[in-house]
């Protein structure tokens, strides 16, 4: 029948799931029955003959049937569970009953345990994230690069967003304001998609370039021999490691299209790693003179 059924997509932040549990209520009492509750979006369907009250609860459970049974004997129904550990239960409503008995926690402390389970998950998130931005910073401080940039903002963003919620959890007391929480999690989720699409766009239009030239002799002199196309598709920092052995002086330059050269270097025996290029978004080549037997080895990012 048209317009049983409807899906919602929204999300919800974990350190204010009451307010999933909320709009849950809100749409039974519309007449919208959840059939399958996750994470960024929920299947209803239309039954306006009757009204249930939702409650959530998370953790790991070693036996699923035992879990289902212990709450459908006292009058919860099981619904379904996410991937990342939250399961959704419903009794049907009774207005002549308190309020307490649509709760699935009966006191503070079951309460704070269950906060607590999702808090040290989101704890070692959190402190992971850290770490890995941390490592980012340092990275950022060497070799300043525009991945390098995108992966430690993203990864200090989710893990202030995450560690807040930790804060929040462990806390009930603490400021939860749906206004301030739905923009955070909004945030959270627009860094977590383009932070990781970003980081995959630049990444793989990044030049990784590995190359090398031998010759024990050569018969006449080398003049400016062009080899190895490379396309810079952003304006960005980039790295080169340069390895020469010659008889002779040999000169190396990396040329862009307009046959300028951006970088050259005449050594017999130079080695050196994450020489410093500038380079604007264009075509550039690598260039190469010498007049005697050489060994060039080339890695570029």
């Amino acid at each position: 029948m048209a317009g049983k059924y409807k899906t919602s997509f929204r999300a919800y932040s974990a350190w204010n799931y009451e307010k999933e549990v909320e709009d849950l209520n809100r749409a039974s009492e519309e007449g919208w029955q959840l059939v399958k509750g996750g994470c960024f979006h929920s299947r209803f369907v239309n039954n306006p003959n009757i009204r249930y009250r939702y409650q959530l609860d998370f953790g790991r459970i070693e036996d699923m049937g035992r879990y289902i049974e212990m709450h459908r004997e006292q009058g919860w129904e099981y619904i379904n569970s996410t991937f990342n550990g939250w399961h959704y239960l419903r009794k049907i409503y009774d207005p002549s009953l308190p309020e307490e008995e649509y709760e699935i926690f009966t006191d503070r402390q079951s309460l704070n345990e269950m906060n607590h389970r999702w808090a040290n998950i989101a704890l070692g998130i959190g402190i992971v994230l850290a770490i890995l931005a941390v490592i980012s910073g340092i990275q950022m401080i060497r070799m300043p690069q525009l991945p390098t940039l995108v992966r430690l903002l993203t990864m200090a963003i989710e893990a202030v967003v995450l560690l807040r919620g930790v804060a929040i959890m462990r806390n009930p007391e603490a400021s939860r304001s749906s206004r301030s929480d739905s923009l955070l999690l909004t945030l959270f989720l627009v860094v977590v998609i383009l932070g990781a699409s970003s980081m995959i766009w630049l990444s793989y239009h990044r030049p990784h370039t590995t190359t090398a030239q031998y010759a024990s002799s050569i018969d006449e002199p080398i003049v400016d021999n062009r080899w190895n196309d490379i396309n810079i598709a952003y304006a960005d920092n980039y790295y080169l490691d340069l390895k020469i052995k010659s008889d002779e002086p040999l000169t190396f330059a990396v040329v862009n299209e307009a046959d300028e050269i951006v970088y050259t270097v005449t050594e017999t025996d130079f080695s050196e790693e994450n020489i410093l290029l500038k380079l604007p978004r264009g075509h550039y080549q690598f260039s190469m003179s010498c007049t005697s037997g050489f060994e060039i080895e080339i890695e570029m990012e």
